[in-house]
């Protein structure tokens, strides 16, 4: 059963006559319960009204003003009474109220206009933009239609000595261009990231591409043996580069080179004709992983809220883990049982879908929280602009309400980066909130496990 505020504990917190437990737990409430914050937000602008007013009567507005300090003077002293007459508090709320809306509609319709325009905004609802912000890229054109997947691909360094991985997002043409035609020319165009170079000689074209048997043929024009650079160590990493590439596809073990359509004993120095397996071997480790791990959450962190922000379910499906999916925690303690799992390819068209979901209970009332995808979206993932004003925190536990934190013991070999909102003076920072994304590694990339909100709670 759900209670509301009375009328004296709305006063109380106006005029200051409550201790800071109970400012905490009155504001806490009103987070949580539209028809009481309809009712506070009614009596501030009544008051508001009363005090502004300049053409009212000021006898009769000082008479209005008295009772009102009256009533909230009163609430120390009327709180024991209260408790042995509980049953009248109903009551003498809901007449007090129709006492106040009747003077208000007796003193004009200005007040009346006022009250529309105050229910009328919505509250704890999020500040969308469709626009994206610069610091995120886009990704993926918006001329194509393709299945957009994390990819990886390997450069050169500056020295020859090893080969870099370089992350992107696949984004295939409108003619029907495969995988491997893309991997092909993401690895023409060249690297986007400082400390590799370039690898596929210039003028190098790709005459035709099959997988067979776990084998990718590259057929390429006679570019590619013309104008390489030469040199031992460089046509290894070289071949390395594109033979590491395509191996990251699962159903490619080995690639074989073709030139004009035929096998070549030699490429210049390296033997050639046989196909190559992948070359680990030549893979520099990063000493900086620590670092470079962070700030590829970070940038995926950015990206993952753009897309929370923008509506984009398509894009947002490529960072959810593969095999795992993602769990959404409406509170910061995360219940495995219970949450609520999403597949990738389930969310590309959840967002649409006017089906309702259980997500968990409400904490305080413990009702349920039953809430389209799209609503919850609104409601316990993006429900501030965590990309204009959020802190973001990476690998730190904070219990900052009065719910319990479990996130770092559930999400074991994982990273979680929060975004977190101090909140407003208005309500004196009890208003704050914070959205935790957990990332879990496979195969070398980072995928989101989970979408953990936290708030304060009652």
């Amino acid at each position: 059963m759900r209670f509301h505020l009375s009328v004296e504990d709305l006063n109380a917190v106006m005029e200051g006559n409550v201790t800071e437990r109970e400012k905490e737990r009155i504001k806490a409430h009103l987070e949580e319960c539209e028809h009481c914050r309809e009712k506070y937000k009614l009596l501030i602008d009544l008051e508001n009204y009363l005090r502004e007013e300049d053409y009212i009567d000021s006898e009769f507005t000082e008479r209005v003003m008295n009772t009102l300090k009256k009533n909230k003077n009163s609430v120390g002293r009327s709180r024991n009474v209260s408790r042995k007459y509980g049953i009248l508090k109903p009551a003498f709320s809901v007449i007090l109220v129709c006492i106040f809306i009747g003077m208000a509609f007796y003193f004009g319709s200005k007040y009346g206009a006022l009250r529309r325009n105050a229910a009328s905004e919505p509250k704890n609802q999020p500040s969308v933009s469709v626009t994206r912000p610069p610091a995120v890229a886009d990704s993926i054109p918006e001329e194509t239609d393709m299945k957009a997947e994390w990819i990886t691909l390997y450069f050169p360094d500056p020295n020859a000595e090893y080969v870099v991985p370089e992350y992107r997002i696949s984004t295939l043409r409108k003619d029907h261009e495969t995988l491997e035609h893309f991997l092909f020319r993401q690895l023409m165009e060249g690297p986007k990231e400082k400390g590799k170079v370039p690898v596929i000689p210039e003028g190098t074209r790709l005459l035709s591409v099959e997988v067979k048997d776990g084998i990718c043929y590259l057929n390429l024009s006679k570019e590619f043996v013309e104008n390489n650079p030469g040199g031992t160590a460089f046509e290894a990493v070289l071949i390395s580069s594109i033979v590491n590439t395509y191996t990251e596809l699962p159903y490619i073990e080995k690639v074989q080179f073709l030139i004009e359509g035929e096998k070549r004993e030699v490429y210049s120095h390296v033997v050639f004709d046989e196909p190559f397996e992948r070359n680990e071997s030549l893979i520099k480790k990063n000493e900086n992983a620590r670092e470079e791990t962070e700030k590829e959450i970070r940038r995926l962190g950015t990206e993952i809220l753009a897309a929370f922000r923008n509506r984009d379910m398509q894009k947002l499906s490529v960072y959810i883990h593969p095999d795992k999916g993602v769990r959404f925690s409406p509170y910061t303690y995360v219940e495995t049982e219970k949450d609520v799992v999403i597949s990738r390819e389930e969310i590309k068209t959840l967002f649409d879908s006017d089906k309702a979901i259980v997500w968990g209970f409400y904490d305080g009332s413990g009702d349920p929280i039953e809430l389209t995808f799209a609503e919850y979206i609104d409601r316990f993932v993006y429900d501030h602009d965590f990309l204009e004003t959020g802190e973001a925190i990476y690998d730190q536990k904070t219990d900052r309400g009065n719910t319990i934190n479990n996130v770092f013991e559930v999400y074991e070999d994982c990273h979680v980066l929060e975004y977190y909102f101090e909140g407003t003076p208005e309500y004196d920072g009890m208003d704050w909130r914070s959205l935790k994304l957990v990332f879990k590694e496979k195969d070398g990339n980072w995928y989101l496990v989970g979408v953990v909100h936290d708030e304060w709670t009652i």
